[in-house]
C-alpha cells in the first residue's frame, strides 16, 4: 500500500472550497491542500467550480473523504495511491535552475 493517497473532489463557488479545505485542515485530514479554478462540470454556468487536490495518508484517506461526503459535497471524490521512488527524482524535476 502507498504511504499517501492525492484524492480529488470538485466542488461549486469559491466560498464552498475554502469552507471544506479549512475544515479538512482544521480536522488535520490531509498533508496538502491545493485549490485551482477547474472547467465547469454541471450545467448550472453561473459559479465557477474549484478542484481540491489534497494529499493525506493512507490512514487517514477513508476519513478523509467521509469527511467530505459529511459535509454535503456531492461531487465524485477520486483517490489514487502516490508510489515514490527515493532513488529516483520528480518527473518535473530536470535540475536546471530558472
Amino acid at each position: 500500500m502507498a504511504e499517501f493517497i492525492e484524492v480529488r473532489a470538485t466542488v461549486e463557488g469559491h466560498e464552498r472550497a475554502a469552507v471544506l479545505a479549512n475544515g479538512i485542515f482544521r480536522a488535520g485530514l490531509a498533508t496538502s491542500i491545493d485549490i485551482a479554478e477547474t472547467p465547469h462540470p454541471t450545467a448550472h454556468h453561473d459559479e465557477i467550480a474549484w478542484e481540491l487536490t489534497l494529499i493525506t495518508t493512507a490512514s487517514q484517506a477513508p476519513a478523509l473523504e467521509r469527511h467530505i461526503r459529511e459535509t454535503g459535497f456531492d461531487s465524485p471524490i477520486m483517490s489514487r495511491p502516490l508510489v515514490t521512488d527515493p532513488d529516483n527524482r520528480p518527473d518535473w524535476f530536470d535540475g536546471k535552475q530558472p
